[in-house]
């Protein structure tokens, strides 16, 4: 078949048709003994063959440079975005209604930069993955610190320089100003600061802080805001809630409040919220997309490594569809889920068992509409 878009293949006068000749490439016995202008014929249908093979290479090899030349913002998942530009449509363009180019050759598509996105808490144990979760997912990430440097890399050892692709900078959640700067051209930020126990109060990172840096994301029309949290933060009734609210200096509840009122903040402001809440952190390698379980309603618990909530947080920051946009979700190794309370089983909410995070992130259900969970007593 014929590429459309491309200049008609050129046609011979009817004059230089032997008679019967029934086309290019078919002729009649007969016609062959009784006539002396069917060579010329013939060769004038070789002609019009010859040029069609021509086209169709040009064709074919343009559409290839068009995927080799393709950017990818993430092609580590089948999530990734692709932007392809064919030369063979830019070419189609520039020609004049009898098929002639009327420009120059189409130039290469411009290189594509990859998204920005920021870190705050970028020293903390889980901070320092997400930067390399970002770098991975295709992502320039910011490494935003209180002291303006980044030493982490997420596995305990300090580096005496950051990788080339590692943007440093100083921003501090309880500081408006420096939130401003350092979030100013983002697509994004990983909310992943928190106290620090003798250094600071919940009440000034995970709530007062998080809300600054919602006014910011709002100010400097960040696109998303990922915010790393923690599971039973609605459920400072349940054992792990009394536990971690005592020992913590009450930061489920401050959690709380700053994620609700950073929810009133962006609403209609044109940016959307993730806030992954994980169980008990652990160090190590990570499990995998498909050892992991999503759930909303805040009923389960379980541990995860660090390192998947890192590689989380980077497909929420980068997924081009923004699935996660305004949805809050508890993650947790599927093999290691318990109840919140005893009274707490199945869940009509979880999402387990993909290797496509993105799509897992895709069949959770928007906040407005996780409305059948159950209290605090059994009946």
């Amino acid at each position: 078949r014929a590429p459309t878009g491309l200049p008609p293949a050129p046609v011979l006068p009817s004059r230089s048709l032997a008679p019967g000749c029934a086309g290019p490439g078919r002729r009649r016995a007969t016609d062959m003994a009784s006539t002396r202008r069917t060579p010329l014929a013939c060769f004038g249908a070789a002609v019009v063959v010859a040029t069609c093979a021509v086209l169709l290479r040009w064709d074919s090899e343009g559409a290839s440079v068009a995927f080799t030349g393709s950017q990818l913002i993430a092609a580590r998942r089948p999530c990734a975005a692709a932007v392809l530009t064919s030369p063979v449509a830019t070419a189609a363009s520039a020609t004049d209604t009898a098929g002639t180019a009327t420009g120059p050759a189409p130039s290469p598509a411009p290189a594509i930069s990859p998204p920005l996105v920021a870190v705050l808490g970028a020293n903390g144990k889980t901070g320092a993955l997400v930067v390399e979760a970002l770098r991975r997912a295709g992502a320039r990430p910011r490494a935003l610190t209180r002291s303006g440097i980044w030493t982490g890399s997420g596995d305990g050892r300090s580096r005496s320089s950051p990788p080339e692709e590692v943007e440093v900078a100083r921003a501090d959640v309880t500081d408006a100003a420096s939130l401003a700067a350092g979030l100013a051209g983002c697509a994004a930020v990983v909310f992943a600061a928190a106290f620090s126990r003798g250094s600071s109060l919940p009440k000034d990172v995970d709530n007062a802080g998080l809300v600054r840096a919602a006014q910011a994301v709002r100010e400097q029309e960040v696109g998303r805001l990922i915010v790393v949290s923690s599971a039973a933060v609605t459920r400072p009734y349940a054992p792990v809630g009394v536990l971690l609210n005592t020992v913590g200096s009450g930061v489920l509840l401050e959690k709380l409040k700053g994620e609700s009122e950073m929810r009133g903040i962006l609403r209609g402001s044109g940016s959307t919220y993730t806030i992954v809440r994980p169980g008990g952190l652990k160090n190590g390698p990570a499990a995998g997309f498909d050892k992991l379980q999503f759930n909303q309603g805040d009923t389960l618990v379980g541990s995860v490594p660090r390192a998947d909530v890192a590689a989380v947080c980077a497909e929420a920051a980068v997924d081009p569809e923004n699935r996660a946009a305004n949805k809050t979700f508890e993650m947790y190794e599927a093999n290691t889920r318990s109840g919140l309370l005893p009274w707490y089983g199945e869940s009509k909410y979880a999402v387990a068992g993909q290797r496509d995070c993105g799509a897992m992130l895709g069949a959770l259900l928007d906040d407005e509409a996780v409305t059948d969970v159950p209290g605090l007593l059994p009946f």
